[in-house]
């Protein structure tokens, strides 16, 4: 519409020359400025600080910081809902205090990965520059009673139950006898393997000192006549034979050469036909989702410490492939989790 033809028309009446993409910037920005301002009062400590209702004056105090300046910022943790405000006095909100006030149960410890990867983001100019880091980050992740303990309660939140009932209404998993679970950790999939099909033989296989701890769940729930954990390097060691499924939970996280010798040793610990699950993060063939693991992709060729090596779906089933797995199907679990996951499945040719 030319200005004439606007001219002639009342204001109240012209339609938009176009579609209004204001809100969806402010957004974006707005994303990084709160969570900016949530990483500042999580490193501060100010949700243990708040265990206990306090005014903002006590927290400054607590904290030495700026009286009003630290009141605007706990006014906006009130807004985005991880403090409450009661008669002039703040506290973690009951419901986010489970995972933000360090000591409790499921208190949030992979935070403490954002607020190192928040440097990476900040400084994303230079890198773009400069591209990545020469001396990639190494990760190094030691399981004690603990960090397992942890991590099986963080599993029972949502992310076992919905994968439970997703593999059990799988054909092969109705007439399966043998099932390993590779890294299971807790060995709470496993455990749940075996009580939703009641003729199934569980192998819990992980590294030393973390099987032992497997078996302590296992005995907890009862299924110690059909699940048995075992121990060793599931890239090498033997896994033993004939397994009718192979199950992996996001335990695996090696570079091209490691996947191969991994799917290479889990084809042959399946018989004939039997089927690999992975559930892990994948990226979309046409690189346009999940957002989040785009994020991590980039994150990750930042500082080069290759921790997820990220794949798209079809450079996963290539891989397997190589290793004599056929990639048959990819089951979003997005919907169901807080996290981007996927469930890979492929079949032992044969």
């Amino acid at each position: 519409m030319t200005s004439e033809e606007i001219g002639e028309k009342r204001l109240a009446e012209v339609n938009p020359p176009l579609e209004d993409q204001s809100r969806r910037l402010w957004d974006l920005v707005a994303g990084f400025e709160t969570g900016q301002i949530f990483l500042a009062a999580f490193e501060l400590g100010v949700f243990n600080l708040l265990k206990e209702p306090k005014t903002s004056e006590k927290i400054s105090e607590e904290l030495n910081t700026h009286p009003t300046v630290t009141e605007k910022l706990l006014d906006v943790l009130v807004s985005i809902g991880t403090l409450d405000r009661i008669d002039g006095l703040y506290l973690t909100a009951p419901n986010m205090a489970p995972f933000l006030i360090e000591g409790e149960p499921y208190f949030a410890r992979y935070l403490k990965f954002s607020l190192e990867s928040r440097e990476k983001l900040i400084n994303l100019k230079a890198a773009l520059k400069e591209g990545p880091a020469i001396e990639g980050e190494k990760h190094e992740h030691h399981y004690d009673r603990e960090s397992i303990d942890w991590i099986a309660r963080g599993t029972m939140l949502g992310r076992l139950q919905s994968t439970l009932k997703l593999i059990r209404d799988l054909p092969e998993f109705k007439s399966a006898r043998k099932l390993i679970d590779l890294g299971g950790g807790h060995g709470l999939f496993g455990i749940g393997f075996a009580q939703e099909n009641p003729h199934l033989e569980v192998v819990i296989f992980d590294q030393p000192g973390v099987a032992e701890i497997a078996s302590d769940y296992i005995e907890r729930y009862g299924v110690g006549e059909r699940v048995k954990a075992m121990s060793g390097d599931y890239t090498k060691d033997d896994l033993g034979s004939g397994y009718d499924i192979a199950f992996e939970a996001c335990s695996f996280g090696g570079n091209a050469e490691q996947a191969k010798l991994f799917y290479e040793n889990v084809a042959r610990s399946l018989k004939d036909g039997g089927l690999f699950i992975s559930q892990t993060f994948t990226i979309d063939d046409d690189r346009r989702s999940p957002l989040r693991n785009l994020v991590w992709d980039l994150k990750e060729e930042i500082s080069n410490d290759g921790h997820m090596h990220l794949k798209t779906n079809s450079e996963i089933f290539r891989a397997l492939g190589e290793a004599g797995l056929e990639g048959e199907k990819v089951i979003d679990m997005s919907s169901d989790l807080s996290m981007p996951m996927r469930l890979v499945i492929a079949r032992k040719r044969g």
